[in-house]
């Protein structure tokens, strides 16, 4: 089990430094006003409640900077469509750009060759359902139709918390009566029961092993993302 006062100490520690400031002006300046401006020491508490709460990483987990040239993060999402949706039996919470959830640029590049052996439209599904299954990314979750980029400008460093997937992200959480006049509960959408790592290959056809490495990103300026077209010569890449 990750230590949370760990993580959370050196997310505050890492996150005040002087460089990161413009970053949290950016996000206080477009916050919803009713919301205490984000600081530091707000942001690591809630950044590792999160991972606590969600189990996405496997220990160890390290908080790191990533500073090189020409910094990649990748991660996948819904296009846009059914953003929020409640049915009397669920609730469908799809992805967007912005999640926290990213994955370096080389692990695509593994997965992508990974495809090899499929064409065209065919390798595009593939490479989607082993992104899913290498990340333990939950269909109910995620739709997977597109991927978004985030590009780090030269000079600029972010903090990101790292290690492999868990299966234990998938985890269902428990049952909660659901009407569309109702607000949304907290935690995760009710999703199949997955309680062990049996129903994560008989529910899901995955297997429950250590995934690849993820990234959390708490803190970057949203005007980085920007969608990778379908289509392009470098798909999934963005260049």
């Amino acid at each position: 089990m990750p230590d949370p006062h760990r993580i959370q100490r050196e997310l505050c520690e890492l996150l005040s430094r002087p460089c990161y400031a413009s970053l949290f002006h950016h996000r206080n300046q477009f916050r919803n006003p009713k919301h205490p401006p984000e600081t530091p020491a707000t942001l690591a508490a809630r950044t590792t409640k999160w991972i606590m709460e969600n189990n996405p990483l496997l220990d160890p987990v390290t908080v790191e900077e990533r500073s090189r040239p020409g910094i990649e993060f990748y991660r996948a999402h819904d296009g846009g469509r059914d953003i929020v949706r409640i049915t009397a039996e669920k609730i469908h919470l799809t992805s967007g750009t912005l999640g926290g959830s990213w994955v370096e640029r080389s692990v695509m590049q593994t997965i992508w060759s990974a495809s090899q052996r499929w064409e065209g439209k065919g390798r595009e599904q593939r490479f989607m359902e082993i992104l899913g299954a290498a990340n333990f990314i939950h269909p109910d979750w995620n739709h997977k139709e597109e991927i978004a980029c985030m590009q780090v400008p030269h000079g600029l460093t972010v903090v990101v918390i790292v290690g492999r997937g868990n299966w234990k992200a998938m985890r269902s959480q428990p049952d909660s009566p659901l009407t569309p006049d109702k607000p949304l509960p907290p935690g995760k959408p009710v999703t199949p029961k997955i309680t062990s790592q049996g129903d994560v290959i008989d529910v899901l056809g995955m297997m429950p092993i250590p995934g690849t490495y993820q990234c959390i990103v708490p803190l970057f300026n949203d005007m980085w993302v920007r969608s990778v077209p379908r289509g392009s010569s470098h798909w999934p890449l963005l260049s």
